[in-house]
């Protein structure tokens, strides 16, 4: 089983190809670098450079690797950016997710976990905000992640693809063994 991790070379995606790779399971990282780093990746870890929403490498990546799982990191993430480009954030977070989800079924992919945010609950007014509550994104990156979730969810009716939406707030921390 090996775990294709998107936008591994990222904050959050380096630090779970570190974890993966620290419990022996076999990965590979696709990245395009435009805001990750491929020195935080492992040397011994394939490293794929390029595009979410380019099917074809997709594709040619999950059948070249044996890929059966997929952690899907890959987006845009600053709040007031996808306010000044909506456009790019749909591009980006909704539509290389679709070419991302399209690509994996062909290809025979049937599990992914999918980095959401809690953004897809907009400005809820209450404290604890719980898994069920309703989801009123307020902004385009919000709302880019929330189409995502719905596309995973009717990929799953459709193709008995398997997913989780990972939904948190900010993340911050460190790697203890100091390699990102």
């Amino acid at each position: 089983m090996t775990v294709l991790v998107t936008g591994g070379a990222g904050y959050i995606g380096s630090h779970m190809v570190h974890e993966l790779v620290d419990a022996g399971e076999p990965v590979v990282v696709l990245d395009n670098l435009s805001t990750g780093f491929r020195f935080l990746i492992p040397a011994a870890v394939p490293f794929v450079t390029g595009s979410t929403g380019d099917r074809e490498l997709v594709i040619k990546t999950v059948r070249q690797y044996g890929v059966t799982a997929i952690i899907h990191f890959a987006a845009s993430i600053v709040v007031p950016d996808s306010v000044r480009d909506p456009l790019g954030y749909y591009r980006n977070n909704t539509m290389n997710t679709c070419a991302l989800i399209d690509a994996a079924i062909e290809a025979g992919v049937r599990q992914v976990i999918f980095s959401s945010t809690a953004a897809v609950y907009g400005n809820a007014d209450d404290a604890p905000i719980r898994e069920n509550m309703v989801t009123v994104p307020i902004s385009p990156y919000g709302t880019s992640k929330l189409m995502s979730e719905i596309m995973l969810h009717d990929a799953g009716a459709a193709h008995g693809l398997r997913f989780v939406a990972l939904r948190y707030f900010n993340v911050a921390g460190a790697d203890p063994k100091l390699r990102t």
